[in-house]
């Protein structure tokens, strides 16, 4: 897409690792947008960003948490991604998420 190939990744990634909580949100929320496109989520993956999504459901904001979990389902549409989420330790904050 021509935001990834502006350059958008890298910073967006860097957000999530390093920015205020409404950054982190807003970069989850971004990535999500971007993984609805299947072309960019090996991309996205290599990237980095699946830890850091992991970890913002686990210690993020309700909308961190929400737009993390939002962009790892994107991510789930490729299969060779699933087991890496498995791997990055998402489920139990996903269960955590939905849990009354």
């Amino acid at each position: 897409t021509l935001i990834l190939g502006e350059g958008a990744l890298p910073l967006l990634v860097a957000l999530l690792r390093a920015g205020t909580e409404e950054g982190k949100a807003s970069a989850a929320d971004a990535i999500g947008m971007l993984a609805n496109d299947p072309s960019t989520l090996t991309l996205i993956v290599e990237a980095g960003a699946l830890p850091l999504l992991v970890a913002l459901l686990r210690i993020g904001t309700g909308d961190g948490k929400t737009n993390a979990a939002d962009a790892i389902s994107w991510l789930a549409n490729d299969e060779s991604a699933c087991a890496l989420i498995v791997e990055a330790g998402a489920l139990p904050p996903l269960i955590a998420l939905v849990s009354p």
